[in-house]
């Protein structure tokens, strides 16, 4: 394990690059279509939220230190809970990493390569992570941390670039739909941040636990930063996106983009960024299911897990048909998988977690308690 410690900034890194890589795709639309108007104002509010339950996950993990959530499952249920979550939190992982490679690549395809199936551009996509993973986790981190700044700056400039395009006015009323619209039901849209599933796996690679907490503030606090630029800039510029448009909205936006006479087709340039985007996301998924298999399978060789991993996720990204299908399952079964399994499932176990490791400690201060009072009573 010593191999897979990683840095603050390289951790940082691995929890942005699984949130922001759903900007690329659907997800602002989505959360345009539900709160209209109001989305730029839910953006925040659902930040808001997410940190909160951090926090509170944080103080959760607070008893098991330098332990993942896995580890909270066999102390909850023993081995076989642990089994038990490991799948789910797999199976959650497979699926949505190949629902989104398959989005991309139909997107890619759609645009650039409209001769070369879908399943090739997927299947690309696939072994190079599956190439990366063979080189080990630090390569895939420190991968990652080179091109995170890249992939960052592309959404500034999208958004610094189309600044005098924006119509203020687009964003009013706004409330949007109305309060309940906005902060009762808009808060399902917490779905946004459930790849906050790295951050309940991360902490046994982190070479500095006491750094966990700045790890999950600064990632939470980033991406919903980054989701309110890409937000906003939708809302403002295409008041026909809030219809519901399944276009790759953020690639609408930069065909709006032009830099002078000279390069008026810069959409190519983030398209490359984004490939690179989905590249890495794709590669630390892989590593941590590879991780979650190694749990609970003792054996010293990972290559095997690797690429029946990988294979998995090729089968996921055959299941939609159009992209019809492909959107139905990133803006509905995405979006209650991660409520239920991120949101749900994690925070019960740290829970019962927390209060059993309690009850525990209780328990043997009080049977310290007794046993020195039997020995003050024979004295």
């Amino acid at each position: 394990m010593n191999n897979d410690k990683i840095g603050t900034l390289e951790a940082i890194s691995l929890v942005i690059i699984v949130i922001i890589s759903h900007l690329i795709l659907n997800l602002p639309n989505e959360l345009l279509s539900s709160t209209l108007s109001a989305a730029t104002l839910n953006v925040i509010y659902i930040t808001g939220i997410v940190l909160l339950l951090f926090l509170f996950a944080t103080k959760l993990f607070k008893p098991f230190k330098n332990k993942d959530i896995l580890d909270v499952a066999e102390y909850v249920g023993g081995d076989i809970l642990k089994k038990i979550v490991s799948t789910i939190y797999s199976l959650h992982l497979i699926f949505i990493s190949g629902i989104l490679i398959a989005s991309f690549a139909d997107t890619i395809k759609a645009i650039y390569l409209q001769n070369m199936p879908s399943e090739l551009i997927c299947l690309l996509f696939i072994l190079i992570a599956v190439l990366a993973n063979l080189f080990g986790f630090k390569s895939v981190s420190r991968t990652n941390a080179i091109l995170m700044p890249f992939i960052l700056i592309t959404i500034l400039i999208i958004f610094i670039s189309l600044f005098t395009a924006f119509v203020p006015e687009r964003i009013f009323p706004i409330l949007g739909y109305g309060v309940n619209e906005t902060f009762v039901m808009g808060a399902s849209n917490i779905f946004a941040f459930g790849e906050l599933l790295i951050l309940f796996l991360i902490k046994p690679n982190l070479s500095d636990n006491k750094q966990a907490k700045k790890v999950g503030v600064s990632s939470i606090l980033l991406s919903g930063l980054f989701l309110l630029l890409s937000v906003t800039a939708l809302l403002l510029l295409f008041p026909f996106i809030t219809g519901g448009e399944g276009v790759l909205s953020i690639y609408m936006i930069t065909r709006s983009i032009h830099f002078g006479n000279f390069f008026q087709r810069v959409d190519a340039l983030f398209i490359l960024i984004w490939a690179l985007t989905f590249f890495s996301y794709l590669s630390v998924v892989l590593s941590y299911i590879l991780k979650i298999a190694k749990k609970n399978v003792v054996s010293k060789k990972s290559t095997p897990f690797i690429f029946i991993i990988a294979a998995s996720i090729f089968i996921v990204t055959l299941i939609p048909q159009n992209i019809s299908q492909i959107r139905f399952a990133e803006n509905v079964i995405y979006k209650y998988s991660s409520l239920i399994v991120v949101f749900g499932l994690s925070f019960l176990i740290l829970i019962l977690g927390y209060f059993k490791k309690k009850k525990s400690e209780g328990l043997v201060q009080i049977d310290s308690k007794k046993i020195n009072n039997e020995v003050s009573d024979e004295s």
